[in-house]
């Protein structure tokens, strides 16, 4: 029982350090590893080495697929390709469906590209799209924002996914297809809240944007001409999905040399790597001047804290494992295993209200879970999309993404608690019943 208090003081002044403290979650996380290892008898030089083999194990692989998804996120922003992406989304849904385009642009964006990246990239088409539709900017902007962040929060090869992939010991492959269904679902409750709930939010922004377009007489639609097909710019973030994919749907046990061939290719590492590859020869054909070299720089910059955080959250995770903590929580969710399947969720939940994080909501919710997974009667996948689902819940104030939109939009305060703090809430729980649907059809 000291064990499992040890581990509660600890959990709870890791929350106050990064959201009420203000302690960089790097510093946050290893400081509490260590804190825990010592408390737990493990003694300083023990602790240490455990710390230091639970950041190495997590990163072994994991740092050179983030760098990699990075760099195809920084070819999409240089060629153009992101945009076009979201053009022809629209020109294919129509005006009637712009909330689902949005949405489902979102979906596709976000894998290889940063939520706050890939939304400031299409604000010029979020609120040209506004206005030609007489919509709010909230409307088409939170419909965006549902299909950025449930990529963000649940498919590979972004970050987040990745961590907890890694953490639970979860098949990349099956993951991959249940976060895809379980997305499904908390993208639509994203944009329906936005559809139907942010109809009436009209805030002083829009008024400026009208009077901004109000000299481009072209209905929506028109603008939206795209010079080359989009398939190409979708290369780089289709092919390590379906190659990741290939490697869940073709596996057998009966060994041959096609299945080596499908199990190198569906690896994470070679299949983001063939990705960017693909993105490099597109960024040669439609670049002259540009250098492959300062993309990779950018993306290694850009990825070195997601990097760092992440393997501080694996040493975190690895001295829970090796604390003994879980053989005492064993006895209880064998007596209440239904409370097992909200476990994860709560744990995120509690993590992304008080960080505004995602990505330390995942890796920390994950790196609590992950001793606990034999424990648990579910599957490792299964328990990702969980904790995924409750990452979404709830953000408000100290969310970064929070105060991009309100410094792009000028969307008041209020009505960002209003709508997107709410919104994100809907995400969650539309999220879960998609799992919980998955659980009655039998995926385990």
């Amino acid at each position: 029982m000291l064990q499992l208090i040890v581990l509660l003081v600890v959990l709870l002044l890791l929350v106050l350090a990064v959201s009420r403290w203000r302690w960089h979650p790097f510093i946050a996380l290893l400081l509490a590893a260590l804190a825990l290892g010592l408390c737990s008898g493990q003694g300083g030089e023990e602790t240490v080495r455990l710390l230091g083999e639970g950041f190495g194990n997590t990163l072994k692989w994991i740092a050179i697929v983030v760098i990699l998804g990075a760099f195809i996120g920084e070819v999409l922003r240089e060629t153009g390709g992101a945009l076009r992406i979201a053009n022809t989304v629209v020109k294919r849904f129509g005006e009637q469906r712009l909330t689902w385009a949005m949405g489902f642009t979102g979906y596709l964006v976000s894998i290889p590209v940063f939520v706050d990246v890939a939304y400031i990239v299409l604000q010029p088409v979020t609120e040209a799209i506004a206005v030609r539709a007489r919509k709010p900017v909230l409307v088409i902007g939170l419909a965006l924002t549902a299909g950025l962040t449930v990529s963000h929060t649940l498919l590979p090869p972004t970050p987040g996914p990745l961590a907890v992939a890694s953490l639970l010991g979860a098949d990349i492959g099956r993951l991959l297809v249940i976060n895809a269904f379980v997305g499904l679902f908390a993208l639509a409750g994203g944009v329906l809240w936005a559809r139907y709930f942010c109809k009436d939010s009209w805030i002083d922004y829009d008024q400026k944007l009208a009077g901004k377009f109000r000299s481009t007489p072209a209905p929506a639609g028109e603008d939206f001409t795209i010079p080359e097909s989009p398939l190409l710019d979708l290369l780089p973030i289709l092919i390590p999905i379906l190659l990741m994919g290939a490697g869940a749907f073709l596996q057998t046990e009966e060994a041959s040399l096609f299945q080596e061939i499908i199990g190198f290719f569906s690896t994470p590492m070679v299949a983001v790597m063939v990705g960017a590859g693909v993105a490099a020869l597109q960024y040669r054909r439609k670049t002259a001047g540009g250098t492959l070299g300062k993309l990779v720089e950018q993306a290694i910059t850009k990825s070195a804290l997601v990097i760092m955080i992440t393997g501080a959250g694996g040493a975190f995770g690895f001295l829970i494992k090796e604390s003994g903590v879980q053989s005492l929580l064993t006895a209880f969710f064998a007596e209440l295993p239904f409370l097992g399947f909200f476990l994860p969720f709560l744990l995120a939940a509690v993590l992304t209200t008080a960080t505004g994080s995602i990505t330390v909501s995942l890796i920390g919710a994950a790196s609590m879970v992950g001793p606990l997974v034999e424990q648990l009667p579910y599957s490792p996948e299964l328990l990702a999309a969980i904790t995924g689902c409750g990452a979404f819940c709830v953000f408000h104030a100290n969310s970064s993404f929070f105060w991009l939109l309100n410094r792009l939009h000028r969307v008041p305060v209020p009505v960002l608690y209003r709508t997107y703090t709410l919104q994100s809430l809907v995400m969650g729980l539309s999220g879960l019943a998609g799992v919980g649907l998955l659980y009655l059809l039998g995926v385990g």
